[in-house]
């Protein structure tokens, strides 16, 4: 008797031991069911942001958001400064990245695949910062201007600016290099009386404002058109990844959304990236950019790229016949749009 009682309670145990293992499978399998095979098998890229600025925040507010992952994605967000910036994503260091037109045209005009898959800031964002006793534009002939690195976002935006004001920039001015680190390197130099001028945009204008520094032109207000951020790769990974990119565009499209929507949320984030603590000067950064500048549909516009060619006509020829279409892809954005993707995360219908 007591051998069988033993045995009839090893028998019980054993059967509750197998019931928990066969709900816990059943529950891992309704659990593997109801998720999307993409989000189970993520694929992961590296995404290159050229500059600690605004215009390279739209992965910023992605992968904070847990956005890429949403999508299928995992992204590896890297800082590459400028120029190398480039040559890294022609290289296949990384597949796509955040820049400038500015800085993608040189190989695009060179023969490179380059194409812009979407653009946020189609306006000049910077501001012509000055030393106090610069309080015209004629006081800039004969001064000392600095940008970051030739042929970068700053240097791009400064020439508009100066051509706008009459300022040649070969002749009236001397444009040097203050290198790499962003736009606080050239503020440094301002304040250690290194250059006379520079070109800022928030969050720093407003910091150069506080040190005394006068801001003599702003690009927004002179309505210069400049592709100064935007979704960068090349025609043959788009070929052989349209899926992939198709979710990066989107990806892109939700980020804007996602900063538009949450505030406090975007400005964790840039004081985050941007190494800023000062809550004014994100204010500002905010303002300038994610309300009045980030568009809901990211297009990037002919005129913001042609501009650019214009200006690269002076040394490159063939920037003179250059088609913008030839350098931009807005299908995907189009998509986006047309489906009515964009106007349901608005809460908006057709």
């Amino acid at each position: 008797m007591r051998a069988s009682s033993i045995d009839q309670d090893l028998c019980r145990k054993i059967a509750k031991r197998c019931i928990r293992v066969l709900v816990v499978a059943c529950i891992t399998l309704l659990v593997a069911a109801s998720v999307p095979a993409r989000a189970i098998c993520q694929e992961r890229l590296k995404v290159i942001y050229s500059q600690f600025t605004m215009t390279n925040s739209a992965t910023w507010f992605a992968r904070e958001a847990g956005l890429f992952e949403r999508h299928g994605l995992t992204a590896d967000l890297v800082y590459v400064d400028s120029a190398p910036a480039v040559q890294a994503l022609t290289a296949g260091a990384a597949p796509v990245a955040t820049m400038s037109g500015g800085l993608a045209v040189g190989p695009y005009l060179n023969g490179l695949d380059i194409v812009m898959l979407a653009g946020w800031c189609n306006l000049n964002s910077y501001q012509l910062i000055t030393r106090p006793e610069i309080r015209r534009v004629e006081d800039l002939r004969g001064k000392v201007i600095g940008i970051g690195r030739f042929g970068a976002a700053a240097d791009w935006g400064l020439r508009l600016i100066l051509r706008k004001l009459g300022i040649n920039e070969n002749k009236d001015v001397q444009i040097i290099q203050a290198g790499g680190g962003g736009p606080s390197t050239r503020l440094a130099a301002m304040e250690a009386k290194k250059l006379d001028a520079t070109v800022l945009d928030s969050p720093q204008t407003v910091q150069a404002r506080r040190l005394g520094f006068r801001a003599l032109a702003d690009g927004v207000e002179l309505g210069i058109p400049f592709l100064q951020g935007g979704l960068v790769t090349r025609r043959a990974y788009v070929q052989a990844h349209e899926d992939t990119v198709r979710r990066l565009v989107r990806v892109i499209v939700e980020a804007i959304h996602y900063a538009k929507a949450n505030r406090e949320a975007a400005l964790k984030v840039m004081q985050k990236y941007l190494r800023v603590q000062d809550r004014e000067a994100l204010e500002d950064a905010y303002e300038s950019f994610v309300l009045k500048q980030f568009p809901r549909v990211p297009y990037a516009t002919p005129a913001a790229v042609q501009t650019i060619f214009d200006l690269a006509a002076a040394r490159d020829p063939r920037a003179k016949t250059a088609d913008p279409q030839g350098f931009i892809d807005m299908r995907f954005v189009g998509e986006l749009e047309r489906s009515g993707t964009i106007d349901q995360l608005y809460g908006e219908t057709r």
